[in-house]
């Protein structure tokens, strides 16, 4: 009996530890969309200026200091020259963003290769892979704790 209630004991314990214990969530401040375009085609389709456009501004409005955008590419099974168009999606896209959008970041991670499908999606689902995704970083100071290294690291701004 003795040992029943020693190894209750025991797992009482353990558990009132693991339920007090400090949870470590992660943090990423990266805010990413993704840029869908027509067969065969690098251009643009207003639809996705427009919504990159209501993006930007939403990230001017919430970060006013940039860090990097970084980008991926995916050309369609069958889409001509599909890892070459790829690339063309990918500098258009950041053309857009830096020229006609004015969104300047100081870094700009292009891809270096446009990766296409490897056998045929259904007709539904062709728009996830003729695309290009975009994954824009922040600086600090920005909603998650910032890191020692970084230029607007201050130590004291992580105790509120």
């Amino acid at each position: 009996m003795k040992s029943n209630q020693r190894s209750f004991l025991r797992h009482f314990v353990a558990s009132l530890a693991l339920l007090f214990a400090p949870v470590v969530l992660a943090c990423s401040p990266i805010k990413s969309i993704g840029v869908v375009f027509e067969r065969n085609s690098a251009a643009l389709p207003a639809k996705e200026v427009f919504k990159l456009a209501n993006w930007t501004a939403s990230l001017r409005a919430r970060y006013p200091n940039r860090e990097a955008i970084f980008m991926t590419t995916q050309a369609a099974f069958g889409e001509h020259d599909g890892s070459k168009l790829g690339l063309q999606r990918a500098r258009n896209v950041a053309r857009v963003l830096k020229e006609d959008l004015q969104f300047d970041v100081p870094k700009v991670e292009l891809p270096s290769k446009g990766y296409v499908a490897a056998i045929p999606v259904p007709e539904e689902s062709r728009d996830l892979v003729k695309r290009v995704d975009i994954e824009f970083l922040p600086a600090c100071p920005h909603e998650c704790p910032c890191q020692m290294g970084d230029p607007l690291y201050n130590p004291l701004d992580q105790r509120r």
